[in-house]
């Protein structure tokens, strides 16, 4: 049993680091001790004993007990006792058998020699599934969803997000070769959440738990559900590369060119939708004066149009303001289900790459929340106080101070942040990184992604213990193994 432990830690090990990291990682497993290394020592020495009695040792040994070595936990090991899912280690070992013991640490270059299971690889539908349902079904997933994959074909994302998917989802189909969406427990408790009226959160945690996904999760559901969503999927990308002038009456920078990016964003999302709302038009001269009523669709692109024609870019910032403030009015009037859905949150709290002239050799740099478009998006106490819901996800890639980003939903601090309710989304649990190995698995079975005597259950134990349930590095890891 313990020769099997270790064998199938190395074979997860074997194929992600080279040969001294895994003897390394297997004298670990191992728990060599001194005492060990001094028996060891004494057992290869000539004069120990004969072959005979070595033949007649082991023979004894082997009528006295088989299981001696399942009393004591080596060293290092990963059990169930060290805080792992019980269930995980209550693994039928049936498939094991006829496995030598003494070919466990038959290692070539660092590399275990392929033995096939017994039973062969899982098939899909068994003991587990994957694309349970498609996108057209993401409104009535529920418990039972929880821990399997959905499908998120082409067609179904330019519909649920036109905005375009993540930058990390894009990433996660690319290394699996398939459209599969892992549906989280923790996608499920925010989806309940916000089906209470007045809430809004604020996604957060660790760097690699899958907050962009779990954002894109619920912009699928809202979407799907009938919500008006704007959704952006890179708020960073709305403090760069940018022109800009102040706006004298605020005291805050038109940004035009984000004004733009911002109106393309709402118009791919809700144009059908933004065609039947209408508001009227400002004449962008900044005194307030406002043309004839007009649809949200087409004032949005004829800013869009009036920008790329080199025409007024005060009016495109104003346009995309007023449209927000139409939008945020549907939800006061219950006209509409308003979900505002922000990606990389925390950028908007953080400095843009554009520069304020302070003095002949001093310049300052502008913040987002001194450009007028940036403070109206990161504005979740309007968007919450109109009866509209905000879901803003940080990012970890966005280098503000941990303690910015801790005062972010601190209604003192940041009064746009007020209602805002931090939700820690957890990184991946031992249960979903099993589920994602057999995604992976069965998902590029093609290239053998991983060995058919590897149990899936110990590489997920392992996967989690070296990457602490970041998904980012747990992708890597399994692009290796194939």
């Amino acid at each position: 049993m313990l020769a099997r432990a270790v064998a199938r830690t190395a074979s997860a090990v074997a194929r992600v680091a080279p040969p001294v990291a895994t003897a390394a990682w297997v004298r670990g497993v191992a728990g060599s001790s001194d005492g060990d290394e001094n028996a060891a020592a004494e057992a290869a020495r000539p004069e120990a004993a004969s072959a005979d009695d070595a033949h007649e040792t082991r023979k004894e040994d082997d009528s006295e007990s088989s299981d001696s070595d399942d009393d004591v936990a080596p060293p290092g090991s990963v059990t169930a006792e060290a805080g792992e899912d019980d269930e995980l280690d209550d693994r039928d070992d049936d498939q094991n058998e006829g496995a030598s013991d003494d070919t466990a640490f038959g290692w070539t270059g660092g590399v275990e020699p392929h033995r096939p299971a017994a039973t062969g690889r899982e098939k899909e539908g068994t003991t587990f599934s994957l694309a349970t349902k498609s996108g057209d079904d993401v409104v009535s997933f529920d418990t039972k969803d929880v821990d399997k994959f959905w499908e998120l074909s082409v067609e179904t994302e330019k519909r649920l997000m036109p905005e375009g998917a993540p930058a990390s989802l894009a990433a996660e189909f690319a290394a699996s070769g398939t459209r599969r969406v892992l549906f989280r427990a923790c996608d499920l408790h925010i989806r309940d959440a916000l089906k209470k009226p007045g809430v809004s959160l604020l996604l957060d945690g660790r760097g690699g738990c899958g907050k962009s996904i779990v954002l894109a999760n619920v912009v699928a559901w809202a979407r799907a559900a009938g919500y008006f969503v704007v959704y952006v999927p890179s708020a960073k990308q709305l403090t760069l590369d940018s022109s800009y002038q102040k706006d004298e009456k605020s005291g805050k920078w038109d940004t035009p060119e984000h004004a733009a990016a911002l109106l393309r964003l709402m118009l791919a999302g809700n144009e059908v939708a933004m065609s039947e709302m209408y508001v009227k038009a400002p004449n962008g001269n900044g005194n307030n004066t406002t043309r004839e009523s007009s649809s949200l669709a087409s004032l949005a692109s004829e800013a869009v149009q009036m920008l790329e024609k080199g025409g007024d870019p005060k009016a495109v910032t104003e346009t995309a303001l007023a449209i927000l403030g139409a939008i945020r009015d549907a939800a006061r009037d219950g006209t509409r289900k308003v979900l505002f859905a922000i990606d990389e949150y925390n950028a908007l709290f953080g400095p843009t790459d554009m520069h304020e002239v302070l003095g002949a050799r001093k310049r300052g740099v502008i913040q987002a929340g001194d450009t007028r478009v940036g403070a109206a998006l990161r504005d979740a106490a309007a968007a919450t106080a109109a009866g509209a819901t905000f879901v803003g996800a940080t990012s970890g890639t966005i280098s503000l101070s941990s303690r910015l980003s801790a005062l972010l939903g601190d209604d003192a601090s940041f009064p746009e942040t007020a209602g805002l309710v931090r939700f820690a989304v957890p990184r991946f649990t031992a249960r979903e990184i099993v589920c994602l190995v057999r995604h992976y698995d069965h998902a590029r079975r093609g290239l053998d992604a991983v060995d058919a005597s590897v149990d899936h259950e110990q590489l997920a134990l392992r996967l989690k213990v070296l990457t602490q349930g970041n998904a980012k590095e747990m992708r890597e890891m399994m692009e290796a193994l194939g």
